[in-house]
């Protein structure tokens, strides 16, 4: 107890931080790694699907106010306010997943592995809103540790479970029995212990004015968010209708899932030049547009150069290292792998643009790109993996990235322009 109020170092901060993105990274690539030794295509395939939905619905579970959350420095929402909030997304985000599986159709084990999966992001999203007060308060170390803690315990549960029982449904009722004791044993009790946390409860807590303040406050980045997961999640979608109805063979949605892990690597490397990025807002605010350019440029031509390391990799050794991670035989899908890895590189150029458009407080912009995106994406991911399959996937994400990067370029130039 006593540890847990003492102020950390910045190394130990840093360490910590670093390690639960970590994990939170490695979730989805340890957990399909799993999968795919234990268990057969048609099963992978459907702990997939129930993957990406799951991603989607976070996305309702968390309203994404996070970020808002962890820089609410004034104190304008208290954390009560916050978790009641959180609470209600929540609720909204199961009774959305229980209308999209009955959308969907889905029955049998299918229909209860991905409503499990909903659940687990459920559990998910509650512990965020913790981790999110960690972070407001500059305890970026607990943060990190609860969510290391959690992810890497979980995994092993999960592991052994699928390893022992051979039991799909099973082992996912595990993770979100384990996810849920994590939970309380870590973000809970830290909430609990640590001084820093505690607060002092206002009436206004108890109103229903703040829930429309953050309903406002939050909903572009929900709605961007939302959009941008769909977008990710469409060519997955038309996959799974695909080998629904016969006209693609069991396996494909597994193998797909398994060479698109390598598209978010360079947005992993952008996470190095972050920083920069407060730079900018700074320079920004002063005035400093020639240098606001300058290190806008810095990043991107770092990118591009770390782009072409990775795609040449990717080239050479990107097939065999999954074929042996995931024990799947990967070796037809070479181009496919290299046509994501360009569009997994696109985006990240995307992400920094919007970022920047977020520092000029030009961030409604971005909901044009996104609109646009996904009305392309919609029907082009529909009519490519019709043709080619994994391949028109492949495509259709990759092209679908090319035209959010050419309106957020777009977008950028006019409002940077309006506002020099």
């Amino acid at each position: 107890m006593k540890n847990l109020n003492d102020i950390p170092s910045v190394k130990t901060i840093y360490v910590w931080n670093i390690a639960g993105n970590i994990a939170n990274a490695l979730l989805s690539v340890v957990t399909l790694m799993i999968v795919t030794r234990f268990l057969d295509s048609a099963e992978a395939d459907v702990f997939s699907i129930g993957w990406a939905i799951s991603q989607l619905m976070a996305t309702i579970g968390t309203y994404q106010i996070r970020m808002y959350q962890a820089t609410d420095i004034v104190g304008k929402f208290k954390f009560r306010q916050y978790l009641i909030y959180r609470f209600i997304t929540i609720g909204i985000m199961l009774l959305s997943s229980g209308v999209y599986v009955y959308v969907r159709g889905y029955s049998g084990e299918k229909l209860l592995v991905v409503l499990l999966m909903c659940v687990f992001r459920a559990i998910d999203s509650f512990a965020d809103v913790y981790e999110g007060w960690f972070q407001q308060k500059e305890r970026y170390d607990l943060a990190g540790k609860a969510l290391a803690y959690r992810v890497g315990i979980s995994i092993v549960t999960f592991g052994v479970s699928l390893f022992v029982s051979n039991n799909l449904f099973l082992a996912c009722e595990i993770l979100v029995f384990t996810y849920i004791i994590c939970l309380f044993c870590f973000n809970v009790r830290y909430y609990r212990v640590v001084k820093a946390f505690k607060e002092q409860q206002s009436k206004e807590s108890l109103g229903i004015r703040w829930i429309l303040k953050i309903t406002t406050e939050g909903f572009p980045l929900f709605f961007n968010a939302f959009l941008m997961m769909a977008i990710m999640n469409a060519p997955k979608m038309v996959l799974d209708v695909y080998i629904e109805n016969g006209s693609l063979i069991q396996g494909v949605q597994t193998i797909f899932n398994i060479i698109f892990m390598p598209a978010s690597f360079l947005n992993l490397a952008y996470l190095v030049f972050r920083p920069l990025i407060t730079k900018m807002a700074i320079v920004w605010n002063n005035g400093e547009r020639k240098e606001f350019i300058q290190i806008l440029f810095k990043i991107i031509i770092a990118l591009m150069g770390i782009s072409v390391i990775l795609i040449l990799g990717s080239a050479f050794l990107g097939i065999p290292i999954l074929t042996f991670v995931y024990a799947v035989d990967l070796s037809n899908y070479k181009r496919e792998l290299l046509i994501i890895i360009l569009g997994g590189c696109l985006y990240t150029f995307s992400a920094v643009l919007d970022n920047v458009l977020v520092i000029i407080r030009k961030q409604y912009a971005l909901i044009f790109a996104y609109v646009v995106t996904f009305i392309y994406i919609y029907f082009a991911s529909k009519i490519m993996v019709g043709l080619w399959g994994v391949a028109g996937a492949a495509l259709a994400y990759t092209t679908a990235m090319c035209v959010f990067l050419i309106v957020i370029i777009l977008a950028f130039g006019v409002c940077f322009i309006n506002k020099k």
